[in-house]
């Protein structure tokens, strides 16, 4: 697949490919805290172990309409990140796009710090 010549253009920060059609630049923004949306299908709790990388994750438990706490349905373990989000994407279905986002990072993070004899700590959404 030929990769298309972008050009950017004036101020705006939009960009025009080869047939002068205007493509929008999109900078890239951190979404704060206050407004990360929970995923009303469980969450991960990552950890290593013996120098393996072990993923539970927990459909969540409402009390009131808010997540109180979490029931363990399935443990993942590997070593390799890829892998791990091939396997998780494959067995828990139809998450927030954001959270398998996230998960991929914190895999990353955690196979990193396996290879780097370092500590691993799962970062907060």
């Amino acid at each position: 697949m030929d990769k298309e010549k972008i050009k950017k253009i004036s101020s705006n920060n939009n960009l025009k490919n080869n047939e002068g059609i205007i493509i929008p630049l999109i900078k890239a923004k951190k979404t704060s805290k206050n407004d990360v949306i929970l995923d009303p299908k469980g969450f991960f709790v990552i950890e290593i172990r013996d120098k393996e990388i072990i993923v539970e994750y927990y459909t969540n438990i409402y009390r009131n309409n808010k997540i109180v706490t979490g029931k363990l349905k399935k443990v993942f373990s590997g070593t390799n990140a890829d892998a791990l989000c091939d396997t998780i994407s494959k067995h828990i279905k139809y998450m927030r796009p954001e959270h398998y986002m996230y998960l991929g990072r914190e895999l990353i993070k955690a196979q990193y710090a396996i290879v780097n004899n370092i500590k691993y700590v799962q970062g907060g959404c």
